[in-house]
């Protein structure tokens, strides 16, 4: 698959799940971006931008963090995330904040335009190898900074992924890493998992170092996600990035593989009722020299 046919394939994605992206009740998204943005040191005055931005996880906590005085700008290749995010900033009257359609892979703005650019959620999608990188650090000022979060990698080298509960991992990736399409071809964005450079924090720092950063930084932190039922947690998947995933199964097999998922999975509930998944997100920021 070209490199333009893995962009349409992702924009038709992320429009077909925008409607009900982060909208499944359960936390995720939104902890995560208001973490990134704390740990990104974003500060009041500052001018910042989301790649990637969806429906504005980290975008909203930034345009608090950088006040009236400051800017955040987002940019997200879906034109159905930009729609929401600002309906969303006109509801809550945000003059400094504002959405547009743009390929994050490649950000059209003048360099050292901003103080921070950002990405939650989002870079480890298409971000290979350090000249992936470049184009934030010619965007930023010098000592601004780099910041991106996304669900851990770590563990890709023993054939798992943090999004995936331990009790279903192996029933599931083999959908995520292994399906085809009828030409042949891997359409998983996920079938070369284990050479992404997030996959150890020694590649995240070579990357960084390699796009020509300075102060990198590497943090491994557990989110807890919270579901009442295995059905509500596959309800979660399917409004995120992992919707593509079970597009892919055929619909018998598909109901299938959701009652076993279900099943195991309710069986991890609690006495309050509640199932909690610890899901590993790595946080990384660098600094501009």
């Amino acid at each position: 698959m070209s490199s333009a046919e893995k962009t349409a394939e992702m924009q038709e994605l992320f429009d077909r799940a925008a409607k009900s992206y982060d909208q499944s009740g359960v936390e995720f998204f939104g902890p995560i971006g208001r973490r990134l943005v704390e740990f990104s040191g974003i500060s009041a005055g500052n001018r910042v931008l989301d790649v990637g931005a969806g429906r504005g996880a980290a975008l909203f906590p930034a345009a608090e963090a950088v006040g009236v005085r400051g800017e955040v700008t987002g940019i997200d290749i879906s034109e159905e995330m930009v729609r929401y995010a600002n309906e969303s900033i006109t509801a809550l009257g945000l003059d400094h904040v504002g959405v547009t359609t743009m390929n994050g892979q490649r950000p059209e703005f003048p360099a050292g335009r901003f103080d921070a650019v950002i990405g939650s959620c989002s870079l480890f999608i298409w971000v290979k190898t350090a000249d992936d990188v470049v184009p934030y650090r010619e965007l930023l000022r010098s000592g601004g900074r780099f910041a991106t979060a996304a669900p851990s990698f770590f563990s890709t080298v023993h054939g798992k992924w943090s999004l995936f509960p331990d009790a279903v991992s192996d029933l599931l990736m083999p959908y995520m890493l292994q399906s085809l399409k009828q030409n042949g071809t891997y359409d998983s964005q996920f079938a070369e998992a284990g050479t992404n450079w997030l996959v150890s924090e020694e590649s995240i720092l070579k990357t960084l170092a390699g796009a020509g950063f300075v102060d990198c930084e590497v943090v491994e932190e557990d989110l807890p996600v919270v579901v009442t039922s295995g059905q509500q947690w596959v309800d979660f998947t399917c409004t995120t990035g992992m919707r593509g995933m079970w597009e892919r199964i055929e619909e018998e097999e598909r109901a299938r593989v959701v009652a076993e998922v279900s099943r195991r999975l309710d069986a991890l509930r609690a006495d309050d009722g509640l199932i909690t998944v610890p899901v590993p997100i790595v946080y990384v920021r660098a600094v501009a020299p």
